[in-house]
């Protein structure tokens, strides 16, 4: 009887991870997920809130930004980035860039914070309606969970009021 072959040096758990995800097809995957990463640190903090990294294919990367101007600018700083991203990858996965339109930001934050929320008082047909939505609820726990929910809702929308008023 043949004795196993073994291998004479231990293998990291990324090298068996990558080598099962090559199997299964999911490689490609794994590189675009580490290009997305690199992308705003190879495009800078002003850049990258105007773009997102849609898609690898082929050696393209496919980007996608918020206008017209911003696809125009990017093309011609398309080989500069390029080589940033090869650079920072330690290798040259990205052989072409492609910029459309599409791109839309997260919106930023209200402004408005939990102290200022929980300031406000409600009026008295709130309470009511509050009361009224969740006394048909069975699940105690859940009725306490949707009275929060309409509460901070409500005093949201009562203190957005107030800052448009203003």
């Amino acid at each position: 009887m043949r004795k196993k072959h073994f291998q004479a040096r231990l293998q990291s758990i990324g090298e068996i991870l990558f080598s099962t995800f090559k199997k299964r097809g999911m490689a490609a995957k794994l590189e675009e997920n580490v290009l997305f990463k690199l992308w705003p640190k190879a495009v800078g903090a002003q850049i990258a809130a105007q773009t997102q990294p849609d898609g690898w294919r082929a050696g393209t990367l496919f980007v996608k930004t918020t206008s017209s101007v911003w696809v125009q600018q990017l093309h011609f700083m398309k080989e500069d980035i390029r080589q940033k991203i090869n650079e920072l990858a330690g290798k040259t996965p990205v052989k072409e860039i492609h910029f459309t339109v599409g791109y839309r930001p997260a919106p930023k934050n209200s402004g408005y914070n939990a102290a200022d929320v929980e300031k406000i008082v409600l009026k008295e047909r709130d309470k009511k309606m509050i009361a009224e939505c969740t006394e048909a609820l069975a699940d105690r726990e859940l009725a306490e969970i949707v009275k929060r929910v309409m509460k901070t809702e409500i005093s949201r929308r009562r203190l957005r009021e107030k800052k448009q008023a203003r």
